[in-house]
C-alpha cells in the first residue's frame, strides 16, 4: 500500500480495515508514517525525500531488496502449502500449513 497523506491513512484503514501483516506499506514522508503508524500500521518504506518520484525510488528499491532477500533464502516448506490430512488433502475443506 502506498500512502501520500496521512488522510489516505485515516481513509483506508477507516474504510477497509488494517491491511494484512505482510502487505508491505510505503509512506511519502515523515507525518505519514506518524499517521500510519498511529493506526497500528508497519511502515516498511519511507523516502528521504517527501517525493513522489523519490517514494516510487524507495519502493523499487524495498522491492528489489525484498527480492534478493527471499532469493538468498533456502526453499522451505513454507514456500507452499502442503496438506496436514493427506487423506482428505484434495478436498476442499483440507486444512494446509503454511
Amino acid at each position: 500500500m502506498l500512502f501520500t497523506s496521512s488522510s489516505t491513512v485515516r481513509n483506508l484503514v477507516g474504510i477497509a480495515g488494517k491491511p494484512h501483516a505482510r502487505t508491505v506499506v510505503a509512506v511519502i514522508g515523515p507525518k505519514t508514517a506518524e499517521t500510519a503508524l498511529e493506526f497500528g500500521l508497519r511502515v516498511d518504506v519511507q523516502p528521504t525525500h517527501s517525493s513522489v518520484p523519490d517514494l516510487v525510488e524507495a519502493l523499487a528499491s524495498y522491492a528489489v531488496e525484498l527480492r534478493e532477500k527471499l532469493a538468498a533464502m533456502p526453499p522451505s516448506s513454507a514456500a507452499a502449502p502442503r496438506c496436514r490430512d493427506q487423506p482428505r488433502c484434495g478436498s476442499a475443506d483440507a486444512v494446509f500449513a503454511g
